[in-house]
């Protein structure tokens, strides 16, 4: 299946229709359903806040069948390729400036409750125990 790669809130625009644009379409993988929709409840940015507003956005999906195994999988991926990229920003240069300083917040923030690790942890440890 075709994949936008980096569906998330940002990603998304609606205008004063209510007619819904996917927007920067960069980096587009051949890959599973499942990678797209990790972000959706993946803690990111705190952009899907809610469980009314994630259960919204799969009432909007439509019927499927979720990996939850590839769900988990895709997103611990994501996490590791965050805390690599924060890390090469800010290990391998000696550049400073906000652009290192905001690295570091990101990179911190991966950590701090109900960001995206414990989220992931929480989800995939919560699909263990229903399989």
């Amino acid at each position: 299946m075709l994949c936008h790669a980096d569906i998330h809130a940002w990603n998304l625009l609606i205008d004063a229709n209510a007619t819904l644009y996917i927007v920067d379409w960069d980096t587009l993988i051949l890959a599973p359903k499942e990678r797209d929709l990790m972000f959706v409840g993946a803690g990111l940015d705190k952009l899907w806040p809610s469980a009314r507003e994630e259960a919204l956005f799969y009432q909007g999906y439509g019927a499927t069948e979720i990996d939850p195994t590839a769900l988990a999988y895709y997103r611990y991926e994501r996490i590791v390729e965050d805390i690599a990229a924060y890390c090469q920003q800010l290990l391998l240069t000696d550049q400073g400036g906000d652009d290192r300083a905001e690295g570091l917040r990101q990179l911190v923030g991966q950590f701090e409750p109900g960001a995206v690790i414990e989220v992931a942890f929480m989800l995939d440890t919560l699909t263990a125990s229903t399989t």
